[in-house]
């Protein structure tokens, strides 16, 4: 019983659920607001046919694909490996309930961190279309 009691306390933790979505959200919120301020920055230029609205929507793409990428390597190769895996070697210290247990927990993990970088760009583009036609007039206005 002690020894079960052991196994049990060395078993990996996975990254909760929740955890992935704030991670998400607050990635498209981070670059939400860098695009707001390249956009600002962008001077507006005189004449009848000026580049700087293609310039603001493209800087605002370029970083909606910049967030996705970065929650990406974040969910799927940064923090994994802070988890502690179970190797191959380890397999014989824990019972196949726990091992089956382990590997569902992954696929879970595997399952939600890729809807949570995916909800990073639904969110990015969703308050991205709110911002230009909440400020139409402005220069974030030329994002859609």
């Amino acid at each position: 019983m002690k020894t079960l009691l052991l196994l049990e306390a060395h078993l990996p933790k996975v990254f909760s659920d929740v955890n992935m979505f704030v991670t998400a959200v607050v990635c498209a919120l981070g670059f939400l607001l860098l695009a707001i301020l390249i956009s600002t920055m962008i001077k507006n230029e005189p004449g009848s046919n000026p580049k700087d609205p293609k310039k603001r929507r493209a800087w605002f793409w370029i970083l909606g694909v910049a967030a996705v990428i970065l929650v990406f390597v974040l969910l799927f190769f940064v923090i994994p490996v802070s988890v502690e895996r179970v190797t191959s070697g380890d397999l014989g210290k824990f019972n196949p309930n726990q091992i089956a247990t382990y590997e569902d927990q992954m696929a879970h993990y595997t399952m939600m961190a890729g809807i949570a970088t995916g909800s990073c760009l639904v969110v990015y583009v969703i308050l991205g279309i709110i911002l230009s036609k909440i400020f139409k007039a402005k220069k974030i206005g030329d994002w859609f």
